[in-house]
């Protein structure tokens, strides 16, 4: 189990430095890594990749997190584009709130879809690829409206086959993974073109898709006419990789969590165990925030220029304030016992803004897994492939009717 240390314990690191091989240690298990340091050094260390600081205080976590002294760089490091950032934060916001009324709408309209999809695994199915492969197939419609070229379509499903979404570790398969990334910007930025309005002269622009709009006409719509079109088809493919890995990792999760810990998931509320699940597996692991004016975190002095990173996969894991923290215990949502800092999707006004459409897809999904089924997990060796979210490792599951 894992216990974050009490703040009297944080040392400046500029007195304690990491001996040599701790960054490799970091990549290799950055999980590992950071109870080891949290054990070790408190609450507040830095990194030792890049130097950044890790907090796990829960005081200073929330304090960097809604940064009401404006310590902190005002545009989301979530937009990476062409080499920098999309912004600027309104132009952020925009986007994030058209991605969310659109896939929620889908969600609510078309929520009694989700038994046939799992159905579609078949009795037997191999995760986490199985999830997002439901996620996806769920949200087709929302992600890329039916009147899109049928290649377009057929690309991006490839994309989620090939595990594109996913981003890789070994040398080969980054470089053949990036090559189809590349392709995809490619292809995604000629529709935007083509579905970009063509203002007629002294008329203002009718940016209304055809149909219902899908996740794409939400990116088109939100952002300036003059952003690059490969600008807009990145951001589309930032948000296309949101909204299908997590949710199906969360249930992944969730599945892989129960049957260590002997949970039935059929006798628990579906939403109760997706919380639970984000706990102990939080989408954002780490919540990094650079540095825009000097300040102090738990002693520790900062210079702008610098990063500063808020992890919840610790704060969710702090013994002080989640009795058996390291236990998947879906009942803690349903009772009065304390709870501690929650934040799988963030915090403050850089919450995720899908947060809530995720975790009621996930609910849905994991509802329809287990009604009327029994759920037999058989989980090989692994470790989690940590790379920006917590993938969990393959396992099988086998989905039989239940006996009345």
């Amino acid at each position: 189990m894992t216990t974050v240390g009490e703040p009297d314990q944080v040392v400046p690191d500029e007195a304690r430095p990491w001996p040599r091989g701790a960054a490799r240690h970091y990549r290799r298990d950055p999980l590992g890594f950071v109870e080891q340091a949290a054990r070790a050094r408190g609450p507040v260390f830095r990194l030792p990749d890049d130097g950044s600081l890790c907090v796990a205080d829960p005081v200073e976590a929330l304090r960097i997190l809604h940064d009401e002294a404006g310590d902190y760089d005002e545009v989301s490091g979530f937009f990476h584009v062409g080499g920098g950032l999309l912004g600027p934060r309104a132009t952020q916001a925009a986007i994030g709130r058209a991605a969310r009324t659109t896939l929620r709408a889908h969600v609510a309209a078309h929520r009694e879809r989700l038994p046939a999809v799992v159905a579609e695994l078949g009795e037997v199915s191999q995760w986490p690829s199985a999830g997002r492969d439901a996620v996806h197939r769920f949200l087709a419609g929302a992600l890329l409206r039916p009147d899109s070229p049928p290649a377009l379509r057929e690309l991006m499903a490839h994309v989620v086959r090939r595990e594109v979404l996913i981003r890789p570790s070994g040398r080969l398969a980054r470089v053949s993974r990036r090559a189809l990334w590349a392709r995809v910007v490619r292809t995604i930025a000629a529709e935007v073109r083509h579905r970009r309005p063509r203002p007629r002269p002294g008329a203002l622009p009718d940016a209304s898709p055809p149909g219902p709009g899908d996740l794409l006409d939400a990116v088109i719509g939100a952002t300036p006419p003059e952003t690059p079109a490969e600008h807009v088809a990145q951001v589309y493919l930032l948000l296309f990789r949101t909204s299908i890995a997590p949710v199906g990792h969360v249930v992944a999760w969730a599945l892989l969590s129960a049957a260590a810990d002997d949970v039935d998931l059929a006798a628990v509320p579906a939403g109760s165990a997706v919380r639970e699940s984000l706990r102990l597996w939080p989408v954002a692991w780490l919540l990094g925030r650079p540095v825009r004016r000097a300040h102090q975190v738990g002693g520790v002095p900062l210079e702008p220029g610098e990063s500063v990173s808020v992890c919840p996969y610790l704060l969710h894991r702090d013994e002080r304030h989640w009795p058996q923290a390291a236990a998947f215990r879906p009942e803690r949502w349903d009772g009065s016992e304390p709870r501690g800092p929650y934040l799988p999707f963030g915090g403050g006004p850089f919450t995720c803004a899908g947060a809530a459409v995720a975790q009621t897809l996930a609910t849905d999904l994991l509802a329809a897994l287990t009604d009327g089924a029994r759920l037999e997990v058989r989980a090989g060796p692994g470790r989690p492939h940590v790379e920006g979210i917590i993938t969990p490792p393959p396992f099988l599951v086998r989905r039989t009717a239940r006996r009345t």
